[in-house]
């Protein structure tokens, strides 16, 4: 039996890791075009929603590519937060700088550790989380006096634990929020 020489073992071998993973292949994350709101929301926008049995519902606008993240992976996603009546809070794409946080770890909104842990990467999906899911998932969020939706660093919505009393006169009280969410990458 014949040995392939060295060098074309070490060749193939190193070929082989500049291959990069499906999940970092593929699509830079967009430019947020997709996410522009101009008008209030009616009930045609979400048609052809599905409904989860928590009450979150979602619509996948495009398809990912990559695999989903499992708790506690640190993600990188872009996203763009919208009252019923169009009025937009929120947005990275503005900042052009995707959020990072490890996502099922209550760092975010319930609605959106849900969605995330099921989407894959480069998915886009556009989430209306009724307010329940519009608050803390649990107590080990950073600044927790009276915030809740913590998005960024930069922009904290205050929402109180259930959801009801409103965040900072810019989110009413009981709010259905609305989110463009486009899952970037799985951060290392």
């Amino acid at each position: 039996a014949s040995a392939m020489p060295r060098r074309a073992v070490f060749a193939a071998a190193t070929s082989l890791l500049a291959v990069p993973p499906a999940f970092a292949a593929g699509k830079p994350a967009s430019d947020g075009s997709w996410a522009k709101r101009f008008e209030a929301f009616e009930d045609s926008d979400f048609a052809g929603f599905k409904t989860a049995p928590s009450g979150l519902q979602y619509k996948v606008f495009e398809e990912g590519y990559g695999v989903k993240p499992v708790a506690g992976q640190k993600i990188k996603a872009h996203y763009a937060g919208y009252l019923l009546n169009g009025a937009k809070f929120d947005s990275s794409y503005d900042r052009r700088s995707p959020l990072e946080f490890n996502v099922g770890t209550g760092r975010v909104i319930k609605g959106w550790d849900e969605a995330l842990l099921d989407m894959q990467v480069g998915e886009k999906r556009i989430l209306k989380i009724p307010s329940g899911l519009a608050c803390e998932s649990n107590a080990r969020l950073e600044h927790r006096s009276e915030c809740a939706l913590m998005l960024t660093m930069r922009v904290c919505l205050c929402l109180p634990a259930d959801g009801e009393k409103g965040a900072g006169g810019i989110i009413p009280g009981g709010a259905t929020l609305v989110f463009y969410v486009e899952l970037v990458t799985l951060a290392a």
